[in-house]
């Protein structure tokens, strides 16, 4: 069913403000400030926009202004990240894997779901035509983290260059395949910190990130040889899969102790495209 979307003094004013704030997220302290009602009017009101769907509510508190333009399906991906900010905050978070690479430029493909690594567990959310995942993770596992702007007004946190591709690596399901963070390490390749990637890996500790961090940059000719050098200390005897996302077919490459499980004709036409 339709809701009529209509606007009373006391709503227009509340929104019209958030506005001229540029702010499309916002707390019911917030908007206490600016109507100047009760808690309980304010309440009311805010219940009476979510009715009318002027607004989503998106954690108990905290509120969403939808866009004029978007319907029940709408798609709202300029905010999809200060999104993900408010729903996991205060718990300690950053955006990951194929979230981070977005916001680093390392692909082009579209993006509809958004990943929030915390160590707080909540399921899945669905928000203005976005899905937001959240990928459990131990405290100690919070490094290598930054903060970017991704509106003029909002900054979020999100994993550095170095540890998106560490994190990638170990889970290429939720960065795309590894096709797609080879494309971003090539696109990216002047600008990576080689001598923090390797410390990274370290701390990581997960010989099956050495190992195909050391194919790629060995199959791209990147990374100069002490680079190259310091992951294959990490190289064990047994075999990995090159992509874990993918069946385990392929030939086997001896120097890195991985399964080839990509084209690698294809691999290395990737960074042609």
């Amino acid at each position: 069913m339709i809701v009529k979307r209509t606007l009373g003094e006391i709503s227009s004013k509340l929104l019209t403000t958030l506005s001229s704030q540029e702010r499309v997220i916002f707390t019911l302290s917030d908007a206490q400030k600016i109507t100047k009602t009760s808690d309980a009017a304010t309440r009311r009101l805010i219940n009476r926009l979510i009715e009318k769907k002027w607004l989503i509510r998106l954690v108990p508190g905290k509120y969403l202004i939808v866009p004029l333009s978007a319907g029940e399906k709408a798609e709202f991906s300029e905010n999809w990240y200060v999104i993900a900010k408010h729903l996991i905050e205060p718990n300690i978070y950053y955006l990951s894997h194929y979230s981070a690479l977005d916001i680093h430029e390392m692909t082009t493909q579209p993006l509809m779901t958004i990943y929030i690594t915390t160590p707080k567990r909540r399921n899945l959310a669905n928000v203005l035509g976005a899905s937001f995942r959240f990928i459990y993770t131990k405290p100690p596992k919070l490094w290598g983290i930054e903060e970017t702007w991704v509106k003029r007004t909002e900054k979020v946190k999100v994993s550095d260059l170095e540890r998106t591709i560490v994190d990638c690596l170990d889970n290429s399901k939720l960065c795309g395949g590894i096709s797609e963070l080879a494309k971003g390490i090539w696109v990216k390749r002047n600008d990576i910190d080689y001598t923090k990637l390797v410390k990274y890996v370290g701390r990581f500790q997960s010989k099956a990130v050495a190992k195909r961090l050391g194919f790629l940059l060995e199959l791209y000719g990147i990374g100069d040889e002490t680079v190259i050098d310091k992951l294959r200390k990490f190289v064990t005897a047994s075999f990995i899969l090159l992509d874990p996302s993918l069946p385990a077919i392929g030939k086997y490459q001896s120097s890195w102790r991985i399964r080839v499980n990509f084209d690698p004709i294809e691999l290395k036409e990737i960074i042609r495209t």
